[in-house]
This record gives structure tokens, sequence and C-alpha cells, in this order.
């Protein structure tokens, strides 16, 4: 059910173009199960020619000649019609699977950052390459395929029986024992196919995690066992790959025998009724012989294809049912008619905030915090403590479990969301480049600026200098792989970003946490600027870069321990200063 509404859902504006393909395949199939009729009329008509002129009678071709004409123009409609069919349903493939990569990558930018925190990333790119393809190529090569032939069996079928019920019993005689070997290689294959897409899925998100880390990988020397994990995943890709082909390589062997077994059959009895059958000339005898035996030999044919294509019909299928599961994942709450979120003109509170990741692990618990408007709050604590968390809360990339998280005393669930995204700045541990220019990096997010406000926020965030150092300047292309900038200056990138976009509420997320000390003058330097005057909470692993907030949260186990400034928790003597003058030691 889930496939077949996945399907519908872009298969439904189409029905026109379907209406039409319908009529063509019944077209062409009408054509080809009739040519056989013409076939065997002809070979009649030509037996009885004989016979006459062997008896020296006068001849009259014309009826044959007539017939032929017939079999002729059979044989045209049957191509146009099939010709017509093929093109309309490539273009309904086209169109649809166009339709299906767009609402896949649009529905990927609705889900949660939950989503993604669950998921591989290779695993989710092989529903746009590997799950889309299959789709694909299975529609444009196979759904002709199955809805042609099994029309043509049907049709075949009836024809059969219209021409002689007798002979078209013995061509049928054998379905039974086809159909049972047919439904256990379709079983069979779709319960590898599965296998081998899951397996893929993995295989994909091995490779793409591993690409990624592949420096670490070198510096570490762990190539040898990276391999052998590749090697592993591969296997069973192979081995589930490796069993659904042999079960699809059962199909024509097994079904061209019976075909043929079949075809002696009919042969055989035909040739028995013909003769034991007083009403039945010679000619009309060996017409009725040629007819069935040509029906014979289709007969398996449809089967043949059918099955054959549902192999691969099972892929899509498969695709189907693994791009309909990301379709069917939660989106973001996002509340109707809700109030934008323009200005914070009193605090921030966190309210006996509780929160898990999975159901039954706390990892916040009980948390309030309150941060008036304009000053810096600080959450310093070991990891896991939760720091990240809270952060997570402040934009919505979570809801909470218990408690609630204001502004202003409004609850920010029932804010506008992206208003709320808006004016809620976040400069991550790991800053990202996209692909395109500097200018349009720092730019990224703020909508429709000037190049005087971009570079503003360049000099504000020290990064100015060297930009104009560059052969192109701000006009330089970079991504996020290959660029100029080093770990600290991409941060100042990311910063400068955040402050062009003039949020209400800053969230730095050790932002200093990778870089030299040098740099990290910078960026704290950077960081002051783009704070002044804004609520703005720093996650530090660094305590000196906190040294001047207006109060440290202390976090541990997912509870708040102490609160203050910094000269208060040193002179309280407790985990703070501890913490503090462990590190300066080590420094």
């Amino acid at each position: 059910m889930k496939t077949a509404r996945f399907f519908w859902t872009y298969f439904k504006q189409f029905k026109v173009s379907f209406a039409i393909i319908f009529l063509a395949i019944l077209l062409s199939t009408s054509m080809q199960v009739i040519a056989p009729v013409y076939m065997g009329k002809a070979v009649t008509e030509l037996t009885e020619l004989a016979q006459k002129m062997a008896a020296g009678d006068r001849i009259d071709a014309g009826l044959f000649f007539a017939t032929l004409r017939s079999l002729l123009v059979a044989v045209v409609l049957m191509a146009a019609s099939a010709v017509t069919y093929a093109l309309l349903f490539t273009r309904i493939i086209s169109r649809s699977t166009n339709q299906m990569r767009k609402g896949l990558f649009g529905k990927l930018e609705r889900l949660t950052v939950r989503f993604f925190d669950q998921h591989q990333d290779g695993e989710i790119l092989s529903r746009f390459t590997s799950d889309l393809d299959n789709i694909q190529n299975a529609f444009n090569m196979s759904l002709t395929t199955v809805v042609t032939q099994t029309v043509l069996y049907i049709g075949i079928v009836i024809m059969m029986f219209a021409q002689n019920s007798k002979m078209a019993l013995v061509v049928v005689a054998t379905s039974p024992l086809a159909f049972v070997f047919l439904f256990f290689i379709i079983r069979m294959s779709r319960k590898y196919t599965d296998l081998q897409q899951k397996e893929v899925g993995q295989l994909n998100a091995y490779m793409d995690e591993h690409i990624s880390g592949q420096k670490a990988i070198i510096v570490q020397g762990l190539q040898e066992q990276v391999i052998e994990g590749f090697m592993e995943r591969n296997a069973k890709v192979r081995k589930a790959t490796f069993k659904g082909r042999i079960f699809s390589g059962l199909l024509f062997p097994v079904m061209n025998g019976l075909s043929l077994v079949n075809t002696a059959i009919v042969i055989f009895v035909g040739s028995t009724i013909a003769l034991s059958d007083s009403h039945l000339s010679t000619a009309e005898a060996l017409g009725l012989v040629v007819t069935f035996v040509q029906y014979s030999q289709q007969y398996y044919q449809p089967l043949m294809q059918v099955a054959s294509s549902w192999a691969e019909m099972q892929l899509a299928f498969t695709g189907a049912h693994r791009i309909q599961e990301m379709f069917d994942e939660p989106e973001e709450i996002r509340p109707q008619h809700a109030p934008a979120f323009t200005q914070l003109t009193d605090k921030v509170e966190i309210d006996q905030v509780d929160f898990s990741y999975v159901p039954g692990k706390p990892i916040l618990k009980q948390v309030s915090i309150t941060a008036p408007k304009g000053q810096m709050t600080a959450v310093v604590g070991p990891t896991g403590s939760g720091k990240t968390t809270i952060m997570n809360l402040l934009n919505r990339f979570y809801d909470v479990d218990g408690g609630s998280i204001r502004f202003d005393g409004t609850d920010i669930r029932e804010f506008d969301l992206d208003s709320l995204r808006q004016n809620v700045g976040i400069v991550l541990q790991e800053s990202v480049l996209f692909s395109g220019t500097i200018r349009d990096n720092i730019a990224f997010g703020a909508g429709d600026v000037s190049q005087e406000m971009v570079e503003t926020a360049a000099r504000a965030t020290h990064i100015h200098d060297f930009i104009m150092s560059l052969p192109d300047a701000y006009d330089t292309y970079v991504d996020d792989e290959n660029n100029v900038f080093s770990t600290g200056q991409k941060q100042l990138i990311s910063i400068a970003r955040t402050l062009l976009t003039d949020p209400q509420i800053l969230i730095l997320d050790e932002a200093t946490s990778n870089v030299d000390t040098v740099t990290e003058a910078k960026i704290q330097s950077a960081m002051e600027a783009i704070a002044a005057g804004r609520t703005s909470f720093v996650i530090a692993h660094r305590l000196k870069t906190i040294l001047n907030a207006d109060q440290i949260i202390v976090l541990k186990d997912g509870e708040v321990i102490e609160q203050g400034s910094h000269h208060e928790l040193l002179k309280l003597g407790g985990f703070y200063a501890e913490l503090y003058h462990n590190q300066f030691v080590f420094e």
C-alpha cells in the first residue's frame, strides 16, 4: 500500500496519457493475437490453391492476397501503436522521476535535525542515486513490458478458445506448473532484491563516511582496516545480488523448456485431432495446427517477459518503498498562523527543561537559566553534560520533553519557525563553506545585501585583509573541500555570515576549539564584535574565552550545579574553580 500510494501521487496527473497508452496497448495486442489467425488462414488458402493447381483446376488467388493484406495491416497497426505507447510511457516516466527527485529534495529540506542525526549521509544519498535510478530504469524498460505482455497473454487465451477450445486446453494444460514456478521465482527474487538495496545503502554510507574522513584514515595508518570493512560490506552486496540473479537466471531456461515441450504436445495432439476430425479438410487441419503452434510459442513468451521484467520492477518497488519512508518521516512542527518573532525586549528563559534524545536516557534534567537581554551567558561543563543540547533547543532543532523555553514570556513553540531561526544566529564548532564565491558564502542566508555590507562584516571579523590578498578577492571560488582558508579562517567566514544576518539572539558553539592561540585571539575579537549588544549564549571549552561573560552556567550530568560570574564561581571553590585551575595548569 505504501508503494502504491507513492506511485499514485506522481502518476495521477497523467490519467489522459495512461488512457491513450491503454488503448494503444489494446490495439497492438489485438493485432498481435489476430496475426496468427491470418497466418493460419493464409496457409489454409495456400494449401487449397496448391491442391487445385495439382488437380489442374482453375485458381483464384484473390482471397489469399486479401488475407496477406490483412496480415500486413495488422503488423503495421501493431508497430504504430507500440511506438505510440512507448513514447508516451517514456514521457510519463521522465517527468514523474523528475517530480520525485524535486519532491524528495524538498522533503529533505523540511525534515528535522533528529533525522539527520540518526541517518548517515551516504544512506540518504542512496535514495537520490540508486533508488531513483532503479525506478527510472525499471519503468522505462520493464513497465511497458509488464503491461503489454499481461494484456497479450489475456488476448492470446481469449483468441485460442475462440478458435478451438480443445486445442486451447492443450496449450494451457501445463500452465499450473509454470505459475507455481513463477510464483516461487518472484517471491525469492523480491526477497533478495530488498536485501540487495539495503546492503547497497549501507555500502554507500560506509564509502561516504570514509571518503570524507580519508585524511584521518591516512594519518592513523588504517587503510588496510578500512579496506577490510569495505570488502565485508561489498561481499554482502555481492551475495544478495548473486542470489537474486540466480533465481532470475532460472527463469528463461525452465520456461523455454516448458514452451518447447508444450509446442511438441500441441503438434502431436493437434495432428491427432485434425486427422480424426472428419469435418476438417486437409488444408483446414494444417492451418489449425499452424495457428496453434504459433499460439503455443507465443503463450509462454508473455509469462517469461513478465517474470523477467518483474525482477527489475522489484528494484523500483523497493526504491519507492525506501523513498516513501523518507516522505513519511515527521517534519518540523510549524504552528499555523503563528506570530513572527522579531525582537527580544526583555529576556530568554529556560524553565525546568527536561530533554532526551533517546527515551529513558535523559540529557537535561530540570534545567533553568535566565538570560537578560544584551548579556552574555556562558555554558561550561564536561563532555556529555548537555551544553550543545541547550543550544539545539534554543532554535528548535529539537523540542523540549518537559518545561519550556520562552522569549519575553512566549514559548518559542508558538512563534513562526522561520522568523525564530532568522533571529537566532548560531556559529557552529565545525564551520561549513558552500560552493560559490567568498562573497556568496558571507552573504549566505542574509538575502540581498550590498558589497559594502559584506566587506563591513568581513572587517569586523578580521578576515577582510586576507580576502583582499587573493587574486580574485571576494569573487574567489571556494567550496567546503577545496578552499583557500584554514580552519580558523573558515570560522571567521562563518562568524561574518552570522553577523550579516543581524540576529537578536546569538549562539557560539565552541567556536575556538579547533584553532591555534593566534587565530583564537582573532576569533575571540570577532566574537566580541558580533556579540556586542546582543543576547548571546557561548559554549566554551577554553575558559579564558568567557572570563568576561555576564553569567556562567556550569552543567554536569545534565543539571545546573553552579551559576554566577567568573569571580563569583572562583570564590565558590567548586566544580568551575577546579575546571579553571586544571585548565590553566595544563596550558
